[in-house]
């Protein structure tokens, strides 16, 4: 490799220690520091026959120690009765705009009745929708189990409704492609586009969904937990 390898020996621990300072300060959860750690140390591994000496990135001490967060830990709130009711009546607001809002209604229905997760309830397909028997059939895509629920009779109503707009696979088409967007790299980006759009409902009832952690960039979400 010539140069390349001269390049690649300059990489010594008093560097990688330096970029681990930098990541500490940079404000990213412990997880996604030892992500990038871990990713390093991979790439440097492949390479390892033009460096003349061990893996720059395999000491324990560039990584970061879970329990440096538990201070900081925010625990999900629950929706009272009192807040899932104003929840649903703002969605039926006229004056109250989210993009793709008849299908995130009937999102919100979906979390509430059955506790699936966000991703469960955006990509949940007619085909495991029995309207006649008044049960639906969803594959937890955390656990991969399949489980059976029964309708309430307000749900049975939603997805009545919904089934008016049956286009496909998904019973919310439009937010299920954006759901599953992705950018030129192949990267999932619209799970966190949905994420808002859900999100902001919460906003509508006077309710701030997200807080800010010392110590991190992005908010941790509090409200919503089965969203």
């Amino acid at each position: 490799m010539g140069d390349d390898s001269l390049q690649i020996n300059k990489i010594t621990p008093e560097i990688t220690d330096k970029f681990a300072q930098y990541l500490r300060e940079s404000g990213i959860a412990v997880a996604t520091h030892n992500r990038k750690i871990k990713r390093l140390t991979k790439i440097f591994k492949v390479l390892k026959n033009y460096r003349d000496s061990d893996n720059p990135f395999i000491a324990k001490a560039l990584r970061r120690k879970e329990r440096e967060e538990q201070e900081h830990l925010v625990r999900r709130i629950s929706f009272t009765r009192a807040q899932e009711l104003q929840l649903l009546e703002a969605l039926d607001d006229d004056k109250n705009n989210v993009k793709n809002k008849p299908e995130i209604r009937v999102i919100y229905h979906l979390s509430m009745f059955t506790g699936q997760r966000l991703k469960d309830c955006v990509l949940l397909q007619w085909s495991k929708v029995d309207l006649n028997r008044k049960r639906i059939w969803v594959k937890q895509f955390k656990t991969g189990k399949e489980v059976t629920i029964p309708m309430a009779p307000k749900l049975f109503e939603v997805l009545t409704e919904a089934k008016s707009w049956e286009k496909g696979y998904y019973v919310c088409p439009n937010v299920a492609k954006r759901y599953n967007k992705v950018d030129k790299n192949g990267k999932t980006t619209g799970n966190n586009l949905v994420n808002i759009d859900v999100l902001r409902v919460i906003k509508w009832i006077g309710l701030e969904p997200s807080v800010a952690v010392p110590g991190r960039k992005k908010k941790v979400t509090v409200y919503g937990s089965i969203l």
